[in-house]
């Protein structure tokens, strides 16, 4: 797909016109580059040079604080990559690593040169700033739910928790589609399969939820 179209599409974007974003895409050193589901994007400890928006796929973040990384955060599409650390000038490498979920495309861009038209009250730059302060607000609502999830005392507890704000940023439907598959889900709630596994059976069994590969219905 054509560079400027791919940028038009993303929600960092948004508003911006064909003409302003084909002159972004040279200005701001833009690429695109899909990943196969499992590839690294971005190894713990690299150089943080670049912003990158999800156009397509999902990406899982995990931090490395122990022994061993622990997953933080799914990213989908219009997700953004860096936002934080193009703010955030005394960070100058990635804290931990991203992995493609899925097939994968980014669109990404030069953070350096990003704020370099930032600091020169590009007009432009004015309408991203918008939209980079809404993808932020998500994104700190997307950390609060895993601190939730985190803090809740059991694990029918994560899974109810987990369930039911995805469900409210969905409408409130009642049936919410899960980012993970049951290994990666697992490792979100900080428990084994087998434990998970047990927990979900055992809510099926009390009428409490019902589910269909990745598409859940949540009776709670």
């Amino acid at each position: 797909m054509n560079l400027t179209k791919l940028v038009c599409d993303t929600e960092l974007f948004r508003g911006i016109s064909a003409a302003e974003a084909d002159s972004l895409v040279v200005r701001l050193n833009a690429v695109s580059r899909t990943y196969a589901k499992g590839e690294t994007v971005v190894h713990a400890g690299q150089k943080a040079d670049r912003l990158m928006a999800v156009t397509s796929g999902s990406l899982l973040v995990y931090e490395h604080t122990g022994e061993r990384p622990v997953l933080v955060r799914e990213l989908g599409r219009n997700s953004v990559l860096g936002l934080w650390i193009m703010y955030v000038r005394d960070v100058e490498f990635w804290p931990g690593a991203v992995v493609a979920a899925e097939k994968t495309t980014l669109v990404s861009f030069s953070i350096e040169r990003m704020r370099e038209l930032s600091a020169n009250s590009d007009p432009t730059l004015a309408r991203i700033a918008v939209n980079a302060a809404k993808i932020i607000s998500r994104e700190m609502f997307s950390t609060w739910r895993k601190l939730m999830v985190m803090d809740a005392p059991s694990i029918e507890a994560k899974i109810k928790i987990y369930l039911s704000e995805l469900d409210n940023e969905t409408g409130r439907t009642g049936t919410v589609r899960v980012p993970f598959d049951r290994e990666r889900m697992a490792e979100y709630f900080g428990v084994t399969r087998p434990a998970l596994s047990r927990a979900i059976g055992a809510m099926r069994d009390h009428g409490l939820l019902e589910w269909r590969k990745d598409v859940f219905r949540i009776n709670f």
